[in-house]
């Protein structure tokens, strides 16, 4: 089983860079401040009358300011990268401002803060902030960005056999993000007693790469972009989230209110953002140098990480009844004491604006 992962593992490899598994484990630094202010927008044509996908023109979008959070690698950063170098954006009067987190749910936290005008999160980080926020909470999921099983269960081969040798090691987990998910639909498929299980939380995969190259853990819930340096520890890949039923789904957000006075201008942003990432499919080659002098990441694995996937903006009624999936898992488990239906969380109408025929989810 060990020599399949570690197959599909170098196949899927490079795909992370795109994937955004940072929502759930990041491994960037701190978060830095950021030095944007709040959406800026001009008086436009669209303001004039309710806006509808026929009527909608990006034209009649005035310039504005979009605060966005990322994590290291992922495509919203990478829109940053291309407006450095060619003001892509900034020709079309979007000032997109970056600020960079360890993990997609420290976006949540800069959106509550007035921080971030649109952040990120994992499906089970969302799910249960909101779940543990009812009353307070503005956040909507607006657009889905990946689906991806590319997550691996990686283990100290000389403790770590098979999944129920868990029970009496040392497992390092995320408080709050996707691994706690991870780690919950591993000991119910393989009937894996939670309460013999020594969980450890870090903060970041590098504390984590930590206690596994000290031997102080057994196991941890890795992407491929940090899969190497477990390698280099001497763990070994034991199982993908595929295996466990646990299939992450990664999504933009933002509050209500920001949805509900900038629609047209979250259209926008989303509509030149996929005319941007055309942009780098037609530049490729020039674009991975800049990464690569701007991120510190590989060219050749900037390249073959971009064409193993596909950057476009939906919300399919898969991503929506992951969504319920997960919000009733972690209510059967005590995450959160109310049950809700995530239904009243998501706000595709800005982009229903861009093309109604990406929102394909229907509320049951």
């Amino acid at each position: 089983m060990k020599q399949s992962i570690t197959k599909k593992i170098l196949a899927g490899g490079t795909a992370a860079i795109f994937a955004l598994f940072t929502t759930g484990c990041g491994n960037a630094q701190a978060p830095v401040a950021s030095s944007g202010t709040p959406a800026v927008i001009e008086a436009n044509a669209a303001d004039k009358e309710e806006i509808t996908a026929e009527n909608f023109s990006l034209d009649n979008v005035g310039p504005f300011t979009i605060r966005v959070g990322v994590n290291s690698g992922d495509g919203n950063q990478y829109l940053k990268i291309l407006d450095d170098h060619t003001s892509f954006l900034k020709d079309r009067g979007i000032d997109l401002q970056t600020t960079e987190f360890a993990a997609g749910i420290n976006t949540i936290d800069a959106i509550t803060t007035g921080q971030l005008d649109v952040g990120l999160f994992a499906d089970y980080a969302g799910v249960n902030r909101i779940g543990n926020t009812l009353k307070d909470t503005e956040l909507r999921a607006f657009a889905m960005i990946n689906k991806t099983n590319n997550n691996y269960l990686y283990v100290n081969p000389e403790t770590i056999k098979e999944p129920k040798d868990l029970e009496g090691a040392t497992a390092i987990s995320m408080a709050g993000v996707v691994v706690e998910y991870d780690y919950g639909k591993l000991f119910e498929i393989y009937d894996v007693d939670k309460s013999k299980v020594n969980i450890v939380n870090v903060s970041s995969a590098q504390e984590a790469l930590a206690l596994a190259a000290s031997n102080g853990a057994d196991s941890y819930w890795a992407n491929v972009q940090v899969a190497p340096k477990f390698e280099e520890a001497g763990w070994t890949p034991l199982l993908s989230i595929g295996d466990v039923n646990a299939t992450m789904y990664t999504f933009l957000v933002a509050n209500q209110s920001y949805l509900d006075e900038h629609k047209a201008e979250v259209a926008k942003y989303l509509a030149v953002s996929e005319e941007a990432f055309a942009y780098i499919e037609e530049n490729l080659d020039e674009f991975a140098g800049w990464v690569e002098t701007d991120l510190g990441l590989k060219k050749d694995l900037v390249i073959s990480g971009w064409n193993a996937v596909n950057l476009v903006y939906t919300f399919p009624q898969e991503a929506y009844e992951d969504l319920l999936s997960v919000e009733k898992w972690c209510y059967n488990n005590g995450n959160f004491p109310t049950d809700y239906d995530f239904t009243g969380f998501i706000n595709t109408d800005a982009l229903s604006l861009v093309d109604p025929e990406k929102v394909t989810w229907q509320a049951k």
